[in-house]
């Protein structure tokens, strides 16, 4: 059987950050100081809205942001599609009792994923192919208890060539998606999903998951949040 063009482009996404787990932190600004005050605000507000739950946190990565939550929730749970994100972030938050990792598909969380009380994602959404989106919603969405807390936070779109030389290119393929060509330090080349999706494609996207939805913009930040409250009868 031929995969179908969404998985393929998924596939080389996480490939992608399979081979630039050694350098994420770096290149994401988790290691750049000077970064650090403009996070502040953000985790507090993430801190916040997520203290005393159980969280899933969907693409955790290298576990920074896990660390995060972990300061006022009563659980994290990190999953990745990539064991090398998952090691690094292992040796992260190893000292945290609290906080466990598995390596799982966004896209098929089975009941071995657990049940959660609130979800979170920080730049998870823009590589969802727009074919797959309901599918991950309805993934998630069957580990979540009604009345669930849900945060998304990614980018807003930037000018392409990016000033850090990752991003050297750009172009909307025939599903609609948008590809990014990204160059790792060792000279690699991946095309990536990179979607920058609007306010009303997200709200439309969420409706039949969640209510109370909300989307908000943070300019100085470079990113957008939504948030929303599962469902008490969401169709998944």
């Amino acid at each position: 059987m031929t995969p179908h063009s969404s998985d393929v482009t998924s596939d080389e996404t996480a490939r992608y950050y399979a081979a630039r787990a050694p350098e994420y932190d770096l290149s994401a600004g988790y290691l750049t100081l000077d970064a650090d005050p403009v996070r502040v605000a953000k985790k507090r507000r993430f801190q916040q809205i997520f203290q005393g739950h159980d969280v899933i946190e969907i693409a955790c990565g290298t576990g920074y942001w896990t660390e995060v939550l972990a300061e006022t929730a009563k659980s994290v749970v990190g999953i990745d599609v990539n064991p090398e994100m998952i090691s690094r972030a292992q040796s992260r938050c190893g000292h945290l009792p609290h906080v466990k990792f598995r390596l799982a598909d966004a896209y098929s969380l089975g009941p071995e994923a657990g049940t959660f009380t609130a979800a979170f994602a920080v730049w998870w959404w823009s590589h969802i192919p727009r074919s797959r989106v309901g599918e991950f919603l309805r993934s998630l969405h069957r580990r979540l208890i009604p009345g669930a807390p849900v945060l998304f936070s990614d980018q807003l779109e930037y000018d392409v060539p990016r000033v850090d030389g990752m991003a050297t290119q750009r172009h909307e393929d025939s599903n609609g998606d948008t590809i990014e060509r990204r160059v790792l330090s060792n000279g690699q080349e991946h095309d990536i999903v990179k979607n920058f999706p609007s306010e009303r494609e997200l709200v439309a996207a969420v409706s039949e998951f969640g209510t109370d939805i909300q989307y908000r913009e943070w300019p100085g930040e470079k990113h957008w949040e939504l948030t929303y409250i599962s469902a008490q009868t969401a169709r998944v």
